[in-house]
């Protein structure tokens, strides 16, 4: 079977850091990519938000880079969560786990030397 997803676009806002609620408690964190379409309609580029989650270690290390603007790129596998709501409703949640993040600008506050330009998830 083949599942990557590979998105470029910017960060809606700051990355969320947080743990799974599991026995090794594992770090995560969670953000939104706009990713433009590549066709108009009206005049207008239609706009998707991805939510992307980073598991590992290294996340909490990588979340302070993540910052509301930042363009960057995910590389990753497309996952999709079911839930049964209250009532009954069935809900499906698609988001991308990523495997690398790469940062296609620099921060401004930043020096130039300061940014990691790729993180690679743990295997």
């Amino acid at each position: 079977m083949f599942n990557q997803t590979v998105l470029i676009g910017r960060l809606t806002r700051d990355a969320e850091v947080g743990q799974i609620p599991n026995e090794r408690r594992t770090p995560r964190i969670r953000f939104t990519v706009a990713v433009d379409r590549e066709y108009e309609v009206d005049g207008e580029t239609p706009t998707d938000f991805w939510p992307v989650e980073v598991l590992g270690e290294y996340a909490p290390k990588l979340a302070p880079y993540l910052t509301k603007g930042r363009l960057i790129l995910v590389h990753g596998a497309t996952h999709i969560d079911e839930r049964r709501e209250e009532g009954g409703q069935y809900r499906v949640f698609p988001y991308v786990s990523a495997r690398s993040v790469r940062f296609l600008d620099r921060r401004a506050d930043r020096r130039p030397e300061g940014d990691p330009v790729a993180v690679e998830a743990e295997a």
